[in-house]
C-alpha cells in the first residue's frame, strides 16, 4: 500500500487560499486545488476533508494572519492620521495586487458570495469583521486619549464605519481603474475622523 504523501500544511493552506481568493469558491474545483497544491485528491481529503472544509480552514487561517498583514500598522507609533493612511494604502495594495484580475479582499469576496447562503461561512466573515472592528476601536481609543479624534461619534460606531470603509474599498478595487478613486474614499473618512 502506498504511503500518503507528506506536505507542509501551512504552505498548502496559503496556496489554497490564494486559489480561492483569485478564482472564488464556486470556480475552484478539487482538481484545480490538487493541481495548484501538487497533492493527490486522497491526501487532500484525508488532511482537510472536502472542498468546503478546506475553504473554512482557509478562512480561519486568513483571519488569524490579518494582524501581521495589515492591522499591525495600527499599533505602530505615529500620528493617527498617518497610520490610517498607511493602513488604507496597504489595503488598496492588497486589493489591486493583480493588474489582470483585481481580486479585492478574500473576506469581502466571500461576504458577497458564499456567505449569503452558508451560515458556517457567514459566521467566519462576521468574526473577521468583528476582529477588524476591535482593531479599529482600540486604535481610536488610543487616538482619543491623545486628543486626536475630531468626530463626536461613539468610538464603536466609528470603528464600524472604518470597517465599512475598508471593506467598501476592497469591493471598489475589483473594478476601479484608478487608484486615486480609492484614495478619495479613505481621505474623506480620515478628514471626518482625525
Amino acid at each position: 500500500m502506498a504511503r500518503p504523501r507528506e506536505f507542509d500544511q501551512a504552505w498548502v493552506l496559503d496556496q489554497a487560499t490564494e486559489l480561492f481568493w483569485t478564482q472564488g469558491y464556486e470556480r475552484t474545483s478539487i482538481q484545480d486545488l490538487c493541481d495548484q497544491l501538487g497533492i493527490h485528491r486522497g491526501s487532500l481529503y484525508a488532511t482537510f476533508g472536502d472542498k468546503h472544509e478546506l475553504f473554512l480552514t482557509c478562512l480561519d487561517r486568513f483571519r488569524q494572519s490579518a494582524q501581521s498583514r495589515v492591522f499591525s500598522i495600527l499599533e505602530e507609533p505615529g500620528e493617527p492620521k498617518e497610520l490610517l493612511e498607511r493602513f488604507f494604502e496597504k489595503s488598496i495594495d492588497n486589493s489591486m495586487s493583480n493588474d489582470k484580475q483585481r481580486r479585492g479582499c478574500f473576506i469581502a469576496n466571500t461576504a458577497m458570495g458564499l456567505a449569503a447562503f452558508d451560515p458556517r461561512v457567514a459566521s467566519r466573515v462576521e468574526a473577521y469583521c468583528l476582529d477588524s472592528e476591535n482593531w479599529f476601536y482600540n486604535f481610536l481609543l488610543r487616538a482619543q486619549k491623545a486628543g486626536k479624534i475630531k468626530s463626536k461619534h461613539n468610538l464603536r460606531e466609528l470603528a464600524r464605519f472604518l470597517v465599512s470603509t475598508k471593506q467598501g474599498l476592497h469591493v471598489m478595487a475589483k473594478t476601479a481603474t484608478d487608484r486615486k478613486t480609492l484614495q478619495d474614499v479613505y481621505k474623506v473618512a480620515l478628514d471626518f475622523l482625525v
